[in-house]
Formats: C-alpha cells, structure tokens, sequence
C-alpha cells in the first residue's frame, strides 16, 4: 500500500502538470496509470479497471474545486446551465457506474483505449468544434447531461472533454464552456465515485486498500499532488508554447490506447 501511494503521489506531480500544461482532464493519463500499477501489483485482474476508473473519479474531485474557485473568481460559470445538468449527470454516473460494475475489466480496458485513441488522433489532426445552435431547452438538455454524465462515468473522466465542445458548439463563448466544463466535472465526478464506493461493495474481490471500487493509497498519493502541480502547469502554459508538447503527448495517448486494446 505504502509502494502505491508513493508512486501516485510522483505520478500526481506529472499529471497535474500535464493536466494544467496542456488543458486535458486528469482522468485521461490517470485511469491507465493506475490500471498499470495495480496489475504490476497483484492486484485481482477481474476489478482493475474498476478501481482505476473510480479512482481517477475521485481525485477529480479534488482537482475540480480548484479549478471552479478559480473559475468563479472570474465569474465565468453559468450556473443556471449547471443546475440543470447535474440531475442528469447525477442518474448517469450511477447508471455508468452500474455498467461498468457488471462489464469485464478487459472490455473497459477496450474502451478506454478507444477513447484514448480517438483523443490522440483529435490532438494530432486539431479538429475544431464550431457554433452551430442555441442550447436546448431544460428536458433536451437534462437529457444530453445523462448521457455525458454515464460516458464519463464509463471510462472515469471529469466530463470537460465531452461538456467543452458540446457548448462551443450550441454558441456558449469559449471562456464559459472552459468554466463550465470545470463546473461539471465537479457532479460527474462525485456522483460517479459515490456510485462506484456503494456499487463496489458488492464486489467479490478487491485491490487491497479499497473501499469499493476507491483504491485510498492511489486516491490519496495523486491528490495531494496532482492539485499543486495542476496551477504549476497552467502557469508554464502561459510561458512555453505548447502545441509541440501537444503532438507529443497525442502520440503517447495513441501508444497506451493501442497497447491497452492489444494487451
């Protein structure tokens, strides 16, 4: 356990940074690390990716508060979207979190390399999402967060990389839908973790040092300095350029996408 928390405590350095260097939820480097860990551990194989995708939501928790007091101090979250977004996103989380619990931890480890595949090949070629519409009204929308609010629950991501684009492209200025992608990882990822400590309970076999599918050493190694090194991060953003490290890191995203579906 010590061995563990020791090493997410190093990782949560380099994932904050990356997170606050390049703009990308934590939940993207996080879940494979810590799958990566666990199974170098003897962890049972059977809930690996559970306890990955659990974790990393429960240290977006942490993260996500920074980011909205910052986000707030600027006055840049819309609220009122938001309150209408959690409902959704809080029956999606437990839904996600109900169906990640009876998928096999090698089909997870399948989509999440999908999705890492896909965000890597969209970080190469630099896909932009444009205005297209107005936000729709409350049901259509409450709708939209259930579905974003059980995809991040899936695959163990704060929700920025599905809630960003879905308001720049329904004409929500980009400073806003950065805010209120901030805000929104903030229920999906609480409702998620909550979802995936009572669901994993039900669990046959754990990773030492769990509370459901929450590994604490892992949880508590990147939290404590993943939110230090995040504001580190977005302050180099300001003084390097940063697009160079962007197809670097694409082309790690597709390298650990591809090596999570051939293993």
């Amino acid at each position: 356990m010590l061995e563990i928390f020791l090493c997410c405590a190093v990782f949560g350095i380099i994932s904050g940074a990356i997170s606050g260097l390049l703009g990308i939820g934590g939940g993207i480097v996080i879940v494979p690390f810590i799958a990566w860990l666990l199974s170098n551990n003897g962890m049972p194989a059977d809930t690996i990716m559970q306890t990955a995708i659990a974790t990393s939501l429960a240290t977006i928790i942490i993260t996500s508060l920074s980011s909205i007091l910052a986000q707030q101090r600027r006055r840049a979250i819309k609220w009122p979207i938001v309150k209408i977004l959690t409902p959704g996103f809080a029956i999606g989380a437990w839904l996600g979190a109900d169906l990640a619990h009876f998928l096999s931890s090698d089909l997870l480890a399948i989509i999440f390399g999908m999705f890492l595949l896909l965000n890597g090949l969209n970080m190469v070629i630099g896909l932009k999402t444009t205005s297209h519409r107005q936000l729709p009204s409350t049901l259509p929308l409450g709708i939209t967060g259930g579905l974003m609010g059980g995809l991040s629950t899936l695959i163990g991501i704060g929700g920025g990389t599905l809630t960003v684009p879905y308001m720049i492209w329904h004409n929500v200025p980009v400073k806003n839908a950065i805010a209120l992608g901030s805000a929104c990882g903030l229920p999906i990822a609480l409702f998620g973790a909550l979802s995936f400590l009572v669901i994993g309970s039900q669990a046959d076999t754990l990773p030492v040092g769990n509370i459901g599918y929450i590994n604490l050493p892992a949880f508590f190694g990147i939290s404590c300095t993943s939110l230090f090194s995040a504001t580190l991060g977005v302050h180099m953003s300001h003084k390097i350029p940063t697009s160079a490290l962007k197809k670097i890191f694409s082309v790690i995203l597709i390298a650990v996408g591809l090596n999570m579906l051939i293993s």
